[in-house]
């Protein structure tokens, strides 16, 4: 999904304490000191960096796995 050229460098963390299978950030814990290096904001959802590089990419078409059959901006021109 992300590349490693993309900045990140804890992707198997999430940025939050979370416990258990719901996944949700536990209430009242320090939470990671910079979340642009982190994919994963609990466990399930990406950070705001992640989804960023997702934006970008789908729109643009820059990765043609994530686009098939056809980037956001050519299916707007259509």
């Amino acid at each position: 999904m992300v590349s490693c050229g993309s900045g990140f460098t804890v992707a198997n963390a999430s940025c939050c304490p979370s416990l258990g299978t719901n996944g949700l950030c536990i209430p009242n814990q320090t939470l990671c000191q910079n979340r642009t290096t982190y994919v994963f904001w609990d466990q399930f959802h990406p950070t705001k960096a992640a989804n960023q590089i997702i934006v970008i990419n789908s729109y643009n078409g820059s990765n043609s796995a994530l686009t098939y059959p056809m980037d956001i901006k050519h299916l707007v021109r259509s």
